[in-house]
């Protein structure tokens, strides 16, 4: 028999082993050494608002942070297109890039072709025309002084106007007046000298009439370089519009990546621990079977108990297995009415052999009326085992631990669980971390176990997740009770 519940161990671990390996690429990821344009290595404070002219080459170096460089491939994307397949080397060469905004990705790959993490950097390319540049800026000023000219010279085409006018009905005054003989050459010569400025005028207007019709068809080109402008403004902010998006989309991955390894971590945490007390468990079945004289009914018992223990194990591992092949975070509760009783008698079945060994004596007081409680049966047993290991752990030679239950308010309809010994108590600065993950208190285990500091804080996660809560009574040289509360309904 014990041979078959260590070959199920061993099973359990190299399980695990060969998972873990199987899932090693997820943690590799890539980070930029160098970024040049040009000849020019650029700041790393540039990295994030990196931007290159037109027809600038951009060299990328990077390296990934595994081991397994010489195992490590490549794949790269531009603006979500494929660059290359199957890079090799740890630098990337861009040339002739177009204006606008790019999203370069490297993706790490082994040669079985498992990705890990992909490498992201955002950049833009732009074109510095001066004289672009000086249209766009003096566009506005001059469609306003085209409009102010437009009026300036309409006024003086009036005024030349009226002067014609003037003239003209001044030289049907002479006609019509009556005149000397003598006087007759001199209205000729002023009838000359009007006609040449009458032939003047007419050409001025005409010029002015030329130029208004250059400054009219200037003014069109302006409007239509103003609209060019408006149009690449349009498609900046489009484009910045879409840089943004994909930043929050970025942000949303990394928040599910970070919330995913937490969750990781306190599973494995949750996990190891929970395996640590079974594994015990059987090491006390064991010493029980090498050191006492029993009957065949108390080894049945034994063996019986063993069994179920290392079910526990196994069942544990295969969980773990599921969560890692699958990388989802730790199953959700699996509710049902279940009878609080039988999960305690459970557990004080597989701590009593723990119990004898320490020279504990294990007292239950359980109330017949309690009514069945919506549960995860498995988690609860869970928790409680935590609780009663505790007590028993840290528990002083031929002394007491209590397990009881009860129904605290009728109307609340509120179920209480509570473990109480008689060994050392908890100072105040213990009661303040009691059930912090990785707490150690100031009491010492009294038959020199290891404790993690997991038990309490896992107690507190399960009975949280209930609908529950955790509490703790204590005063140091006294003993302490840990308990818990669960909703009825």
């Amino acid at each position: 028999m014990n041979h078959k519940i260590s070959s199920k161990l061993i099973l359990t671990f190299l399980l695990l082993a060969d998972v873990h390996l199987a899932q090693s690429m997820d943690t590799v990821s890539i980070s930029i050494t160098e970024v040049k344009v040009g000849s020019s290595v650029v700041d790393r404070s540039e990295w994030k608002n990196l931007s290159l002219t037109l027809n600038a080459p951009l060299t990328i170096d990077f390296e990934p942070s595994s081991e397994m460089r010489g195992q490590i491939f490549y794949k790269v994307f531009l603006d979500g297109n494929l660059f290359s397949a199957n890079l090799k080397e740890n630098h990337v060469l861009l040339n002739e890039l177009v204006v606008g905004t790019h999203v370069l990705k490297i993706t790490p790959m082994n040669t079985s072709g498992v990705e890990g993490i992909p490498l992201l950097l955002s950049f833009s390319v732009i074109d510095e025309n001066p004289i672009e540049t000086k249209k766009t800026e003096s566009s506005n000023s001059n469609i306003s002084t085209i409009h102010s000219s437009d009026y300036i010279l309409g006024g003086l085409i009036l005024v030349q106007f009226i002067a014609i006018m003037f003239l003209i009905s001044r030289k049907k005054k002479s006609i019509a007046a009556p005149n000397p003989p003598t006087v007759s050459v001199k209205t000729n010569s002023g009838d000359d000298e009007l006609q040449q400025e009458v032939i003047a005028l007419k050409r001025k207007v005409t010029a002015l009439k030329d130029d208004l019709q250059i400054h009219q068809q200037t003014n069109e080109l302006l409007r239509d370089q103003l609209h060019e402008v408006n149009t690449n403004v349009q498609d900046l902010e489009r484009a910045n519009l879409h840089l943004i998006e994909q930043k929050e989309k970025l942000e949303q991955s990394k928040y599910k990546l970070e919330l995913l390894h937490s969750q990781k971590e306190e599973m494995f945490a949750m996990a190891i621990h929970d395996i640590k007390n079974p594994a015990s468990a059987i090491r006390g079945y064991i010493d029980l079977l090498n050191s006492f004289d029993l009957n065949a009914i108390e080894q049945q018992e034994i063996m019986l108990s063993l069994v179920s223990t290392s079910e526990d194990i196994v069942k544990m591992s295969q969980d773990m297995c599921s969560i890692l092949a699958k990388a989802m975070p730790e199953p959700t509760l699996n509710f049902k009415k279940h009878n609080i009783n039988n999960v305690i008698e459970t557990v004080l079945n597989q701590n009593s052999s723990y119990s004898k060994t320490k020279k504990v004596k294990l007292v239950k007081k359980i109330s017949s009326q309690l009514p069945e409680l919506n549960i995860d049966a498995e988690k609860i047993e869970e928790a409680l085992d935590n609780l009663l290991n505790n007590a028993i752990k840290f528990a002083p030679q031929d002394t007491i631990v209590e397990i009881s239950s009860y129904l605290k308010d009728e109307k609340k309809k509120t179920v209480v669980i509570a473990v109480r010994d008689t060994g050392v108590g908890l100072s105040e600065e213990d009661l303040r971390r009691s059930f912090q993950k990785g707490a150690t208190l100031s009491a010492k285990p009294t038959g020199l176990e290891q404790s993690s500091g997991l038990g309490l804080w896992i107690v507190k996660k399960i009975i949280e997740e209930h609908g529950g809560k955790v509490w703790v009574e204590s005063k140091l040289g006294f003993g302490s009770t840990f308990g818990f509360e669960l909703p009825v309904e």
